[in-house]
């Protein structure tokens, strides 16, 4: 799902461009490896946007050129698509919860395929003769 975050106008000789970055991994003891958005606007505003699922965590912040007003925030998605902001210990707790959960198992009903329909699909794939 598109995730976005706005950004009002802001002063480009003084601020970057906003960004917004998802972790796509995250070794123990170093820094998140991030996949990359793009910001869609101007210096008059706009927002930055990525694709995310439910659960991913996210980065967003805009850099400050002076030094004293960089923003840098970690968010979670949530399954409306709707973020919420946390901190860093969090993230992590959140990122390792994610990466220990089993991978999700998709459920086939088979009532409304038959015998012989599987059969012929297994001769097909060259799994039985």
């Amino acid at each position: 799902m598109r995730i976005a975050v706005k950004y009002s106008a802001y002063n480009a000789r003084r601020y970057g461009r906003p960004w917004i970055g998802k972790i796509t991994n995250w070794p123990v003891g170093g820094k998140p490896e991030m996949e990359w958005g793009r910001y869609i606007g101007t210096d008059d505003g706009g927002e930055t946007e990525i694709e995310a699922r439910p659960g991913d965590i996210i980065r967003t912040g805009q850099k400050d050129n002076r030094g004293n007003n960089t923003t840098a925030k970690w968010a979670v998605v949530k399954g409306d698509g709707s973020i919420e902001y946390i901190d860093a210990t969090e993230a992590r707790h959140l990122w390792d919860a994610r990466q220990a959960a089993p991978a999700p198992v998709t459920v086939i009903d088979w009532s409304s395929i038959s015998d012989e329909e599987l059969l012929d699909e297994a001769k097909r794939r060259g799994l039985i003769k």
